[in-house]
C-alpha cells in the first residue's frame, strides 16, 4: 500500500477524517485554509524535578520520571504530579510542598511499569478520596484502587487506605500496560489498557472481548456497586447483553492507548495508541458515541492491514466494522514517529486563538504538534513548536484546573507549560 508523506517541520498538514464506509481512501494531505493560522507555541519551564532526591539519588539516576500531571477541581490551585516510582506530589503557586501527598513506593521495575496515573472524582473537595492507576510492583498486574485523603490534613493521602477498584492480570510481558485515569463528562470512570505487550498482540488480545486488555474501560466508581463488585457497570455500556463479552468495555481494538483524554467543552473523546513498527495514531469519539468502537488492532494498525504481523488467523472485520484513525504518522520519514503521546484540547483562557487544538507530541521526536477541524470537517495537523523543544522526550501532559497544558519531560524531569511564542523583536 502507498504510504503518507512524511511530516515535514513547520508545514501545515492535513489529514482526512476516514469514513469506515470508504476504507479505501487512505487519510490524504492538504494545505489548510490560509485564514486560519496555527500558534506558535514556546515552553515556559515551571518546576525542575531533576534535584528531587529519591531513595538518596536524584531523578536521573534513580531513573524516576514524572506520569502525570492534574488539577483537583477543588478550587485549592494544587497541582498533583504522579510518579513513577510511587510518589504523589504536590506543587502550589510554583513550589513543590515538602511532603509528598501519597508515598506508595517502590513501584517501578521496568520501564513501563510504576505509577501511571490519577483522577480525581467530581466533587473530590467534599468526598476525600481518590483514583490511581499502576502496575503491582514486580508481578506486573494492572491495578485500579482508590485512596483516602487524611481527613486532617488535605496534602496527605493515606497510603493504607488503598482499595482495589480492579486488577487486571498482566504479567506475561511488562510492556503495553496503558496507563491513563480519566473520569468523563457523564461522571464514569474510563480507563485504557494494553494488549498485554510483546509484539503482535501474541495472545490475540485485542479484538477478544473476554478479556480486558487492548480496551477502553468504563465503569460507574461513585454510584451504587454492583454485587460482588467494588463498581456498577453502567446498563449502556456497549457490551452488557453481549455473550462471553465483558461489560466494563467500551471500546476495543487499541494496543497501547498512552494517553487519552476528554474534552469537556464538547464530549468529544481523542485516544493517542501507540502502534507497532510502522504507524502512530489518534482516534475520535464524537460526542454522544454509544461506545463499542472497534479500532482494529491487532488485524489493523491503524489504516493498514498489509503488516506480516498482522490477524494471523483472525476473521478480518469488514472495514464498516472498523472505527479508524484520523490521524496516522509513518516512522519513516525526517520526523521519525515512533510512539506518540496524546495530549490535550486547550480549553484555557490565556489563549482564544487555541480554543479547540489538539495538542500531542511523540516519544521518539520530541515535537510538539496541533490538530483540528477545518470548516469542511477534514483534520489538520501541524507542528507547532518552532524547533524549540527544550526536551529530547515528551512523556506526557499535564493540565491544571484553568484549562493551562503542560509538557513532561522525561529526560530531564522538568516540567513545562506551553505559552505563546514571543513575537521577534
Amino acid at each position: 500500500m502507498k504510504n503518507l508523506p512524511s511530516l515535514l517541520p513547520t508545514t501545515l498538514l492535513a489529514l482526512a477524517l476516514i469514513a469506515p464506509a470508504a476504507f479505501a481512501q487512505r487519510p490524504q494531505l492538504e494545505p489548510a485554509a490560509a485564514d486560519k493560522p496555527w500558534p506558535q507555541v514556546a515552553f515556559k519551564e515551571v518546576f525542575d524535578g531533576v534535584s528531587i532526591p529519591t531513595f538518596g539519588h536524584t531523578r536521573q539516576e534513580s531513573g524516576d520520571i514524572f506520569t502525570d500531571m492534574r488539577g483537583a477541581g477543588d478550587g485549592s490551585g494544587r497541582i498533583f504530579l504522579t510518579e513513577r516510582l510511587g510518589k504523589i506530589l504536590i506543587m502550589k503557586d510554583g513550589k513543590l510542598l515538602p511532603e509528598p501527598f501519597l508515598d506508595i513506593t517502590p513501584q517501578a521495575t521496568d520501564q513501563e511499569h510504576g505509577l501511571l496515573s490519577l483522577a480525581f472524582p467530581p466533587g473530590f473537595k467534599t468526598k476525600g478520596y481518590f483514583y490511581t492507576y499502576r502496575t503491582e510492583y514486580r508481578i506486573g498486574d494492572v491495578l485500579l484502587e482508590r485512596y483516602k485523603v487524611d481527613p486532617k490534613n488535605p496534602n496527605h493521602a493515606l497510603a493504607d487506605s488503598a482499595e482495589v477498584i480492579l486488577r487486571v492480570e498482566h504479567r506475561q510481558f511488562p510492556n503495553h500496560n496503558g496507563g491513563q485515569l480519566q473520569f468523563g463528562p457523564d461522571g464514569m470512570l474510563y480507563f485504557g489498557i494494553g494488549d498485554g505487550g510483546a509484539a503482535y498482540d501474541p495472545n490475540l488480545n485485542g479484538q477478544n472481548l473476554g478479556v480486558f486488555l487492548a480496551k477502553i474501560i468504563r465503569v460507574d466508581v461513585e454510584g451504587k456497586p454492583d454485587t460482588g463488585k467494588p463498581y456498577h457497570v453502567p446498563s449502556d455500556n456497549p457490551f452488557v447483553k453481549t455473550p462471553g463479552a465483558l461489560g466494563e468495555i467500551w471500546a476495543f481494538g487499541v494496543r497501547n492507548p498512552w494517553r487519552f483524554s476528554f474534552d469537556y467543552t464538547t464530549g468529544e473523546m481523542y485516544i493517542g495508541n501507540v502502534g507497532q513498527d510502522l504507524w502512530e495514531q489518534i482516534y475520535f469519539a464524537p460526542k454522544g458515541s454509544k461506545g463499542g468502537e472497534n479500532y482494529g488492532w491487532s488485524i489493523y494498525e491503524g489504516t493498514h492491514n498489509d503488516s506480516p504481523g498482522l490477524h494471523r488467523g483472525q476473521k478480518k472485520p469488514t472495514s464498516a466494522d472498523i472505527t479508524f484513525p484520523v490521524a496516522e504518522f509513518g516512522h519513516s520519514g525526517p520526523q521519525r514517529f515512533t510512539s506518540i503521546t496524546g495530549g490535550y484540547v486547550y480549553r484555557g483562557k490565556e489563549y482564544p486563538d487555541w480554543q479547540g487544538i489538539y495538542f500531542f507530541s511523540d516519544w521518539g521526536n520530541a515535537h510538539l504538534y496541533a490538530m483540528r477541524r477545518n470548516a469542511d470537517g477534514v483534520w489538520e495537523t501541524h507542528r507547532v513548536d518552532n524547533h524549540n523543544v527544550p526536551s529530547e522526550r515528551i512523556i506526557s501532559f499535564g493540565t491544571d484546573d484553568d484549562g493551562n497544558l503542560y509538557v513532561l519531560s522525561f529526560d530531564d524531569g522538568k516540567i513545562y507549560k506551553l505559552i505563546a511564542q514571543p513575537a521577534a523583536k
